[in-house]
């Protein structure tokens, strides 16, 4: 709209027997657009005078402005038919034919029979269309049932496993067939860069998950031993924490420790080289980043898992021995001999045969989170972020569900 463009909307409404009435003139300006509001006496038929361009730049001041003095001509009543003259109208969009339609229908909710006067072609077309209904506002639709609602939320969590069950298989497909290639030619695995994974997701994770262990070993021992202690079996507090350390909670504090430390780094690591486009420049000069960047993560994440997770069997017992000893009295021989009474070889495997799965799962959705990030630090956090819960949480189903199964064939 030009500088020098205005819009001008005069009210004018007649009485019959009456006399002319001055109501008052308002002026709002906005983007060099203005208007004057004013009223007349004559035989009850309200005439609303527009001009000029009434577009999406200039409908803000004029509808609160309208809207306050059809709420006075809505109070006043007595007018039984209303009049919109375009006949000044130099420019109408589909805004301005919107607030034209929308003051015809407050008149009509009034009582009033509304009738157009001097509209061009173009603007009476652009006014059939928002009278037809193409841009009224729909119903606003029905509020689903709670057994709808139940439904729709299973539908979108069966979705969501079977898309992450679909990654996890495609990825896992991708890790073995690289690894075969790797096999058929040795020369071409990264020792370094397996090394290096190595030392990240296995020497600098041992301290944390030997206190952690530690700690809960003690906590265990103390507990189990108070619990018992009613009944006169506190002797029994060691069996359990050998038995708990080896086949649960050994590996699983290894394993979410593992998965908030690892999983994280796999993602923000390849999801930085993928917002650089660094993957695409592997590709471009004929570098496989599923050798390059996957299988190295995930053959570490296999030999550093199992190591941490016996470092934290011994740890959870260390932790039992030091209550055992300093707390309830016992002798560390003593205690030593009821865990060799009361834990077998197959209590341990049961733990250790958990570790190849875990290891297996945290680096696949580890990269696999990170090779979907996309040219954002907002999407490298999303990504980060559910690397982590899917992690945690897949290796505590995957644990679960392998605890049962060796309970059930009596491993």
């Amino acid at each position: 709209m030009s500088p020098g463009c205005r819009v001008g909307i005069s009210w004018t409404w007649e009485k019959k027997r009456g006399r002319a009435v001055q109501l008052g003139a308002t002026s709002v300006s906005e983007q060099h657009a203005s208007w004057d509001i004013h009223a007349d006496a004559g035989d009850g038929i309200l005439v609303i005078t527009a001009s000029g361009a009434i577009t999406i730049r200039t409908i803000g001041a004029l509808q609160r402005s309208l809207s306050e003095k059809l709420r006075e001509v809505v109070t006043r009543k007595g007018f039984g038919d209303a009049c919109i003259n375009m006949s000044g109208v130099g420019v109408l969009d589909t805004a301005g034919a919107w607030l034209v339609h929308k003051t015809a229908t407050e008149l009509e909710r009034a009582g009033m029979r509304v009738l157009y006067d001097s509209v061009r072609p173009e603007h009476r077309s652009l006014l059939d269309e928002i009278a037809s209904g193409l841009l009224e506002r729909h119903p606003p639709a029905k509020k689903p049932s709670i057994f709808a609602s139940a439904y729709a939320g299973l539908n979108r969590v069966a979705g969501a496993a079977g898309s992450q069950a679909l990654d996890i298989v495609a990825y896992f497909g991708l890790f073995v067939t690289a690894l075969g290639r790797l096999l058929l030619a040795p020369r071409r695995m990264r020792l370094t860069a397996f090394v290096h994974h190595l030392d990240h997701a296995g020497l600098r994770a041992a301290p944390i998950i030997a206190l952690i262990c530690f700690l809960i070993g003690a906590v265990i021992m103390q507990q189990a031993a108070l619990q018992l202690s009613y009944y006169g079996a506190e002797v029994y507090s060691v069996s359990m924490l050998g038995m708990l350390a080896l086949r649960e909670v050994g590996v699983l504090l290894t394993v979410v420790m593992v998965a908030g430390r690892s999983a994280s780094a796999f993602t923000a690591e390849i999801g930085s080289m993928k917002m650089r486009e660094e993957i695409a420049a592997m590709q471009t000069i004929g570098i496989d980043p599923v050798e390059t960047l996957i299988v190295p993560r995930i053959l570490a994440l296999l030999v550093a898992v199992p190591l941490l997770t016996f470092l934290g069997d011994v740890m959870c017992l260390a932790g039992g021995a030091v209550v055992a000893v300093f707390h309830l009295g016992q002798d560390l021989p003593s205690y030593l001999a009821r865990l060799e009474e009361s834990i077998e070889l197959r209590h341990f495997m049961a733990g250790m045969i958990k570790t190849p799965f875990a290891a297996i799962l945290i680096g696949i959705i580890g990269c696999s989170e990170g090779m979907k990030v996309a040219g954002s630090a907002e999407s490298l956090g999303q990504h980060v972020t559910s690397a982590v819960v899917k992690a945690i949480f897949i290796v505590i189903i995957c644990g679960a569900a392998l605890s049962m199964f060796l309970a059930s064939i009596g491993s």
